[in-house]
């Protein structure tokens, strides 16, 4: 009888460790602040300050993304384009 429960009990232990290992992980959100360190603008109007150092003028429309970035318009050479501001503070034109 100790022989047939001691080898119940190590199917389920082995049933419990099978299992353990087949879960999958879940995947992480992005967050809807900047990660600790990030020089980001921490306002619109540095964002703004930050594109315009970039030779961009009337900049509009500086929307937060969920990554801690800024997005909006901004005129250059006479053209309207879509600017962003990264986690570095990085300023680059969008592809259109």
């Amino acid at each position: 009888m100790k022989h047939i429960i001691l080898t119940t009990v190590a199917m389920l232990a082995v049933t419990g460790i099978a299992v353990a290992q087949t879960t999958t992980p879940t995947t992480p959100t992005m967050p809807k602040t900047p990660p600790a360190g990030a020089t980001t603008s921490t306002s619109e109007a540095a964002a703004k300050t930050q594109i315009e150092a970039s030779g961009y003028t009337d900049v509009k429309a500086l929307k937060r993304t969920d990554d801690g970035s800024w997005q909006g318009r901004a005129m250059k050479n006479d053209v309207e384009v879509a600017v962003s501001v990264d986690g570095r503070g990085n300023v680059t034109q969008m592809s259109q």
